[in-house]
């Protein structure tokens, strides 16, 4: 498609009936906020809770949204459709699952402004259109597909961090865990494959080695360690058969990432947004933080600025 000056906020969306109102709601204030044309566009897969019919009906009062229908059980297959099926210079992904404070608004009307091509990492994250052609844009992966474009991004253009963790915003919170189960009500069975499956795409994805999976894992009980050895290692040695290969720099991506965060940080890259109010804050679980402490080539080096901006959660 032609590209147009305008923003495209791109979902894949799977049985969220009951949070897909709030969330296209909220992504429209966000357009509206923004003051640049924009489009609202969901990539919606095989549902079975409605939310095929949900999507239709809100697209009856609102021409700026565009659903694709598809019939894949894939978040990264999902997001590279609306990307493919969106016209806006500017890409704002979000979930479909997660409604998003208005304030993020205005911080994409500042990003918008400064033209750069950096990606701007944040609650509400944003990537040229250009970025995303230039490293290949998403892969098919049912887990990890937003860290393994974002590493790939970083590398080849950069990254403007601006987290905050604002109060009201992402109200209807779900784990990880939940959003991935959303894509699988079958048989335990076949719930179980899909587990194994996500672990895989994950490991490709983050670039994981089974020891990066474990670090993460170091405060559990020795038996349950024990049963995740067994789980990483089956899901790492599935990653080393798939088709798509990780993308691989002297680092995982999951590390790649959180060291460009923490530069940005240390630079104060967010000061050229002038978003008044928020303070920037990087929301790391404990687990993170002792795999960082270890892993990271930034974490020590940068002292003060990690004591500063890391919020345990």
């Amino acid at each position: 498609m032609a590209e147009s000056p305008r923003v495209s906020f791109c979902a894949t969306d799977l049985n969220t009936v009951g949070r897909l109102k709030e969330s296209i709601e909220s992504v429209e204030t966000l357009g509206k906020i923004v003051g640049a044309p924009f489009e609202i566009v969901v990539a919606e897969g095989p549902s079975t809770d409605g939310s095929t019919e949900a999507l239709r009906s809100l697209c009856g009062s609102r021409p700026f949204l565009k659903v694709v229908t598809h019939q894949q059980k894939n978040r990264g297959y999902g997001r590279r459709l609306a990307f493919e099926a969106s016209s806006g210079q500017t890409i704002v992904p979000f979930d479909t699952s997660l409604s998003y404070s208005p304030d993020y608004g205005d911080l994409l009307r500042r990003y918008l402004a400064l033209s750069t091509p950096r990606m701007l990492f944040s609650e509400v994250c944003a990537l040229s259109r250009e970025s995303i052609l230039k490293v290949g844009g998403w892969r098919d992966l049912i887990g990890g597909e937003d860290l393994d474009l974002y590493a790939r991004i970083i590398v080849a253009v950069g990254v403007l961090a601006y987290p905050t963790g604002l109060r009201g915003s992402q109200s209807a919170r779900m784990s990880s865990f939940a959003r991935q189960m959303r894509y699988e009500r079958g048989s335990w069975i076949r719930q179980l494959r899909r587990i194994y499956e996500v672990q895989r795409d994950q490991i490709i994805g983050g670039n994981y080695r089974v020891e990066d999976l474990m670090d993460f894992n170091r405060r559990k009980s020795w038996a349950r360690r024990v049963s995740l050895r067994v789980f990483f290692t089956l899901a790492y040695w599935g990653s080393r058969r798939s088709a798509i290969r990780p993308f691989q720099t002297d680092r995982n991506n999951y590390l790649v990432l959180r060291d460009a965060l923490l530069e940005s940080l240390d630079r104060s890259d967010y000061l050229e947004l002038h978003w008044a109010g928020h303070e920037p804050r990087l929301p790391l679980t404990e687990d993170e933080v002792g795999y960082l402490s270890q892993r990271s080539r930034r974490w020590h080096e940068l002292g003060t600025t990690v004591d500063r901006y890391v919020v345990p959660k």
